[in-house]
């Protein structure tokens, strides 16, 4: 079977270029985020130091959801801006302990080694100690305007718990309101 073979038995080098650029993927893939008030288990897949166009470093922590199943392989990215001040926060500081004290939460549950250490972690040293540690995460929505005028939702984690003594609990999905204008005619609705 050649590599450009598809499962059909389609050969796509053997198409055009006009072809191949005229591909549209099909339409799909978006999923709704989780409920807020919702408590996943779910673990930490990558960990290290990022930072924003302005040169700001943060902790970003790529984790990925495993129970329920509804909501398994779901991913949520977090930052934790526990290095420079987050710049869209109003009160930075406060905003940094939080991030810290968070950081520190998570290393606990997953046992201990960045504190134990006591100085600023290495990328590598983030991702030995975090990765692959399942705990179970509390789960919000965020939303904001995009540039087109849509509502955009998405994920943050609230807090981290241990896996033992700790239900999953799903919170309640946000109902959609349909705004749009609709022609009743002569119709009452009631």
């Amino acid at each position: 079977m050649s590599f450009w073979a598809t499962s059909t038995g389609e050969n796509l080098a053997a198409q055009s270029k006009e072809q191949a650029a005229a591909y549209t993927p099909p339409e799909g893939g978006n999923l709704e985020p989780i409920p807020g008030k919702s408590k996943v288990r779910a673990y930490v897949k990558e960990a290290g130091w990022d930072k924003n166009d302005k040169g700001d470093r943060y902790i970003k922590l790529r984790w990925d959801v495993t129970k329920p199943d509804t909501y398994a392989r779901r991913v949520i990215f977090q930052k934790a801006w526990v290095k420079d001040p987050d710049p869209n926060a109003k009160n930075p500081t406060d905003k940094r302990d939080k991030a810290l004290r968070m950081l520190a939460k998570i290393d606990a549950l997953a046992g201990g080694r960045l504190a134990a250490k006591g100085t600023e972690p290495s990328d590598d040293e983030l991702l030995i100690a975090l990765a692959n540690k399942e705990m179970v995460i509390a789960v919000e929505l965020w939303e904001m305007k995009g540039s087109d005028g849509n509502v955009i939702t998405g994920n943050w984690i609230r807090d981290v718990y241990p896996l033992e003594g700790t239900a999953l609990v799903i919170g309640e999905a946000k109902a959609k309101v349909d705004d749009s204008p609709r022609d009743l005619g002569d119709e009452i609705p009631f």
